[in-house]
């Protein structure tokens, strides 16, 4: 199933894979997993980091480009949506789907 973010009149899909999770890693300059603790606690600087992430590899997915840079994401987010991202992540961050309340296409 797949998940998607509504941000302005766009919906956006949202991917928490390797693809994205490593590409926050190399924003944040990570190199070590043990420093990555992502699937518990998100520290508030890096919640926007991760959500381009993780929108940026949902739509490469889809065979489109991401238009915006991360300044740009966080120019149009609101906490609404920023805690229906957080929902999404953690859905997929769990080894077992247990039917979040995320939007499903």
């Amino acid at each position: 199933m797949k998940d998607f973010l509504k941000i302005g009149d766009s919906e956006y899909r949202v991917e928490a894979n390797w693809n994205a999770i490593a590409g926050f890693c190399r924003k944040k300059g990570v190199s070590d997993l043990s420093q990555l603790d992502v699937s518990v606690h998100i520290a508030i600087d890096d919640i926007l980091p991760l959500m381009h992430c993780c929108i940026k590899e949902g739509e490469r997915l889809e065979k489109r480009n991401f238009p915006m840079s991360e300044s740009e994401l966080g120019s149009v987010v609101n906490t609404a949506v920023m805690g229906q991202f957080m929902r999404i992540y953690a859905r997929q961050s769990q080894m077992e789907a247990d039917g979040g309340s995320g939007k499903k296409k």
